[in-house]
């Protein structure tokens, strides 16, 4: 178990990797659940949901083709769904980028970290920011045209969500949901808590809008500015097991974190492990041949 400092230093990295390194953010208080919560012991939900829309052609609709709904379809609530890693008995792993920033700070994005997912086909899970779509359009509807690609929901404007109220929290779930859907005609069923804080109230209002809360194992510390891509591809080797879901960020934001890719992948490869998304990582998806 992590001791307090390497707790509260987790914390602090994970405020600034949606914010500059120069403006000081407030200290948040620890929250203990008054319940326990377990991650999922196998990769098969309980749930069935209805799988996420392809994206919409940009010519008109034919006599013979459906034509997209204009409100974001709803999903069905589920039960709180709070999960760190995928099924320790299979050899699949998850990586995953935060694409986030606060509307007072805005971010950019990485294209080496694409480029590098492409030239080794690897599948690779976003999960976005709404703010950070709205100011990247492009960027996104590239996103969503890569098969291998999925995205997910990381609130519109990366507060602290247990400082919010139900309300507040729906509205930062339901606005990136609707950018999601205007822009690339998806929805996500997976959310990734800002700066991985939480408490009651917020796993709550996640599930209620069916979505899975979806944490990591593996931490490769890329918001840190003395990190380096050695130092990135050792905590992997040392931390990764059976569906572990792995955290970096793609926001501009991540240190090295496109230099330590390659390596990072063929590590992975040869360790025996496949790359997949989360929903093929849960059993949400089925993962590709």
């Amino acid at each position: 178990m992590m001791k307090k400092p390497a707790l509260l230093l987790v914390a602090f990295l994970l405020l600034t990797a949606c914010a500059p390194l120069t403006v000081p953010s407030s200290p948040t208080a620890s929250f203990t659940p008054t319940w326990s919560l377990t991650p999922i012991a196998s990769a098969t939900p309980t749930l069935t949901i209805p799988p996420i829309p392809s994206i919409t052609p940009t010519a008109s609709p034919t006599s013979t083709e459906t034509p997209r709904p204009e409100v974001v379809p709803t999903l069905p609530h589920l039960g709180v769904e709070f999960i760190y890693h995928g099924d320790r008995e299979k050899a699949l792993v998850a990586l995953t980028f935060d694409v986030c920033q606060k509307p007072e700070y805005p971010a950019w994005f990485d294209e080496g970290i694409l480029n590098v997912l492409e030239l080794y086909d690897v599948p690779a899970t976003f999960f976005m920011g709404g703010d950070w779509m709205r100011t990247h359009p492009q960027e996104t509807v590239r996103l969503a045209q890569n098969p291998n690609f999925e995205l997910g929901n990381h609130s519109w404007s990366h507060p602290d969500l247990p400082d919010l109220d139900e309300t507040q929290i729906s509205q930062e779930i339901i606005k990136t949901q609707e950018m999601l859907y205007e822009l690339t005609g998806r929805q996500s069923r997976l959310f990734r808590l800002p700066s991985g804080l939480y408490n009651d109230l917020t796993l709550s209002v996640i599930a209620w809008q069916g979505l899975y809360t979806i944490q990591w194992d593996v931490e490769t510390g890329d918001p840190d500015p003395t990190i380096d891509a050695a130092r990135m591809n050792k905590a992997v080797r040392e931390r990764v097991k059976n569906g572990s879901i792995i955290i970096m960020h793609a926001n501009g934001r991540g240190w090295h974190t496109a230099e330590a890719l390659p390596e990072m992948i063929e590590t992975l490869r040869g360790m025996g492990f496949t790359l997949v998304t989360v929903s093929q990582l849960l059993g949400l998806e089925p993962a590709a041949p």
